[in-house]
């Protein structure tokens, strides 16, 4: 599709008049890239012009874009079983067919799966179910959620109050008062290796203590704060936190919406230290983001509990969409491609190239610092002074000028966040798109930084 500026100049003035976007805010809105085709890595606008797609989209497009496999599925679901009923005693072969499939690849105690729309519904339905299983425990008081600082969970009213950026809060108040988040304990003294954020284990043992035990059902992670700018944990941090849950008896969340199937160079972040999570949420990458799904996954005591409900106590938590055919259907043609393609391991291989790239290219860089990666998924810092460790005003909007130059002048889409760029490219990415990423960020980041000043904050 190549259209006429007239034509262009009416789809931006509808898209304006009527479309309310994710993440609003109407001037981002007067001059849209209008997306029209994709194939591979790579997107096309109605102008007719291509760029890579450094972010999956939204994290989410794993296995490329224009994967005829899938719209294939799709049609082959829609012609015999378009959408059924899954309440009440009814049920549909793709869907359980997916839940096995799902199930099989996930941690080794997972049993039971719930499938949702979108991670946020994933974990709104991840929070609800621990709360409801420690009710049937008889510990009802077991109701609040401790999540991290810098995290993104979702939007929804619980997953917005569990989302650790301030900028997702505000008007929307009051939250919910039972979601609480972590903070620097005062004179913490540790000898942990802190994430790349700063944050060590100790930090949640600090939330659970200051809440109380006895009242808090779960904690909730992201492998990787992905949404919040790529912040990767140190090595022995999650089997800390795992340990931590263990010990005063509360539930283990893992949100892998971004992380799971594939993304971190593992079907599912957590393999990579060996850790188990009690609930796992997912969403995203199950179906590439073809047809909307997601999924919150129960452990076997979980599901078993669930199993054995009395009549009194069903669990009426439910969406007319949850277990729909075509996009279970999707979602295993989707699963068969990361599998026959070896794609998980080609995101570790991709990831060391990114990686490796990054830090060849602006690790010696004055305005970058903090360089991440684990699998295929990387960020990195923008700072007025790298060997003074001096941020960028937030005014001179750093990251988003470089994020603007990597579009119109590299050809490359991705994401900021404040003075952080993320990159997460589909994880059919080749060698060379790779290095293309790498050389245009580069060249964005010594553009923008050489005309702002060292401006500090």
């Amino acid at each position: 599709m190549n259209l006429d500026e007239l034509a262009v100049a009416a789809l931006v003035r509808d898209d304006r008049a009527h479309l309310l976007h994710p993440q609003y805010y109407a001037p981002e809105h007067e001059a849209p890239v209008i997306f029209a085709s994709g194939e591979g890595v790579w997107l096309t606008d109605v102008r007719g012009h291509r760029y890579i797609d450094a972010l999956s989209s939204l994290w989410n497009v794993a296995v490329g874009h224009g994967r005829g496999e899938l719209a294939e599925a799709a049609a082959a679901q829609m012609r015999m079983l378009a959408f059924a009923n899954g309440y009440n005693g009814f049920s549909n072969v793709p869907a359980i067919e997916l839940a096995a499939k799902v199930a099989a690849l996930a941690y080794g105690n997972m049993a039971g799966v719930f499938f949702t729309n979108s991670g946020s519904e994933s974990n709104e339905g991840a929070y609800k179910v621990a709360r409801f299983y420690w009710n049937l425990q008889g510990r009802p008081q077991k109701v609040k959620l401790i999540a991290r600082e810098r995290s993104y969970h979702g939007g929804t009213l619980a997953t917005t109050a569990m989302t650790g950026l301030p900028v997702f809060w505000q008007h929307f108040g009051p939250l919910l008062s039972e979601i609480v988040h972590t903070r620097r304990p005062e004179n913490l003294e540790c000898a942990c290796a802190p994430n790349a954020d700063g944050e060590c284990a100790h930090w949640i043992e600090a939330a659970i203590e200051r809440e109380g035990a006895e009242s808090v059902a779960a904690v909730i992670c992201e492998p990787v704060k992905g949404a919040g700018g790529v912040w990767t944990p140190s090595d022995t941090y999650f089997s800390q936190v795992r340990e931590i849950c263990d010990r005063y008896e509360v539930l283990l969340i893992a949100d892998e919406v971004i992380t799971g199937f594939g993304r971190t160079g593992r079907w599912f972040a957590l393999e990579r230290w060996s850790v188990q999570p009690d609930i796992l949420t997912i969403a995203k990458a199950i179906t590439s983001g073809y047809v909307p799904m997601g999924a919150f996954i129960v452990s076997t005591p979980i599901m078993d509990v669930l199993q054995q409900l009395p009549p009194d106590a069903r669990f009426m938590h439910a969406y007319t969409n949850s277990a729909h055919p075509t996009a279970a259907a999707v979602g295993l043609r989707n699963l068969r491609i990361l599998e026959e393609e070896r794609l998980v391991e080609r995101a570790q291989a991709m990831g060391d190239r990114l990686g490796a790239g990054l830090r060849a290219a602006l690790g010696g860089h004055p305005h970058v610092a903090n360089i991440r990666q684990l699998g295929l998924i990387a960020g990195l810092s923008l700072v007025a002074d790298a060997e003074r460790g001096t941020t960028y005003d937030p005014a001179q909007f750093v990251g988003r000028e470089v994020a603007r130059h990597l579009r119109e002048k590299g050809g490359v889409i991705t994401r900021f966040v404040g003075d952080q760029i993320v990159l997460a490219p589909p994880l059919v990415v080749s060698e060379a798109e790779v290095d293309t990423i790498v050389g245009a960020l580069a060249a964005a980041v010594g553009a923008v930084t050489s005309g702002t000043g060292a401006h500090a904050h």
